[in-house]
């Protein structure tokens, strides 16, 4: 079985040379062949085709930005291999959704190989945008959410904030709380010169088109249920039903109330969601976007917004808890793990 680890060397404070140190000195099954790739953002594309073409396991390691980054170039493959995360970033929602955040947590680097025995995969939706303005059309694909209105903007001031704390070294338990004076500025430019979007919105529901016009603040569309680092959106999510959450906040106190609910354990979000296979916007006032946490820049005034399922791709299952673990180490030890080669399947292709 052959597996790559493409390690984003900047994320986590540079924690990615250390974790590739860790990846060549771990001793794994004979079955199991590794390799390391760091990632270069000015030749991802060239590196995921290369690479990644004809493996069995793709390992990510990286925050949300590096996953969306490398998934939207693994959709183009032919016959996608399964991926794996190790969360190394700031917020981790694609992490967190998938159940790696804890596996990391819990199990560390071992996680990935007994997953691998265990053999369990899912689905994991793909979803795709189109901004199309009178001069051009872009095109994007993005995993955990995507944002219209406040947190493009604050999206673009944590930006900013966050690679000048990681020059300074500071930790990712630290740079997490960024997001709240990033938030507080634009809060007190929206007190000032308060902001909504004006738009025309369809959907799909059960095949029936249904549309209406409206102005909010924030335009949230959520994949993973996991939002803006942790923020639980919806307890009833799934990342592999062919369905996107909608979330509309009329203003902005609407929206960090959601955001102060769904850190609550106990609480859920006093917003309810659309779930919808496709949308399609018509926006008439121009707004700051984002998607996955990574700012996009700007949807100009009369530009049509579309936004529908792209692919689904083979996600491998972590253990799901410590007894599991326990369980594989008493079952067997690593060098009589059996057939491991064929044990990760894609569930689809």
């Amino acid at each position: 079985m052959e597996c790559i680890f493409f390690i984003n060397p900047k994320a986590g404070a540079r924690e990615g040379k250390r974790l590739a140190e860790q990846v060549e000195q771990l001793i794994v099954p004979s079955p199991v062949f590794k390799q390391v790739v760091f990632t270069d953002p000015d030749r991802l594309a060239q590196q995921v085709y290369s690479c990644a073409k004809g493996k069995d396991l793709v390992v990510i390691c990286g925050g949300d930005g590096t996953i969306s980054s490398i998934i939207t170039h693994l959709v183009g493959i032919d016959k996608i291999p399964t991926f794996a995360l190790i969360p190394m970033g700031t917020g981790n929602d694609i992490a967190r959704a998938t159940g790696w955040l804890q596996s990391w947590a819990d199990f560390g680097l071992e996680g990935i190989f007994y997953a691998i025995k265990e053999g369990r995969t899912a689905n994991f939706d793909v979803w795709q945008m189109d901004v199309e303005s009178d001069e051009k059309t872009d095109s994007f694909t993005f995993c955990a959410y995507a944002g219209i209105g406040y947190d493009g903007r604050v999206c673009r001031e944590f930006l900013k904030l966050n690679r000048f704390f990681i020059k300074k070294g500071v930790s990712k338990a630290i740079r997490r709380l960024l997001y709240v004076p990033a938030g507080m500025r634009i809060l007190y430019k929206n007190m000032l010169h308060p902001e909504r979007i004006r738009c025309h919105i369809a959907y799909d529901k059960d095949g029936k088109w249904q549309q209406y016009r409206a102005r909010y603040g924030q335009l949230l569309f959520c994949n993973s249920g996991y939002y803006a680092g942790g923020s639980l959106l919806d307890r009833d999510y799934s990342f592999d039903d062919g369905l996107l959450e909608f979330f509309g906040f009329k203003g902005y106190m609407e929206y960090m109330q959601m955001l102060f609910e769904a850190r609550l354990i106990v609480a859920r979000c006093s917003v309810l969601p659309v779930r919808a296979k496709e949308y399609s916007l018509n926006i008439e006032t121009s707004a700051y976007y984002q998607m996955d946490g990574e700012p996009r820049g700007v949807i100009e005034r009369g530009s049509c917004v579309k936004i529908g399922l792209m692919r689904s791709i083979p996600l491998l299952k972590p253990l799901p808890d410590k007894y599991s673990r326990k369980k594989q180490k008493d079952a067997a030890p690593k060098a009589q793990m059996k057939k491991i080669s064929s044990s990760v399947k894609p569930a689809v292709t």
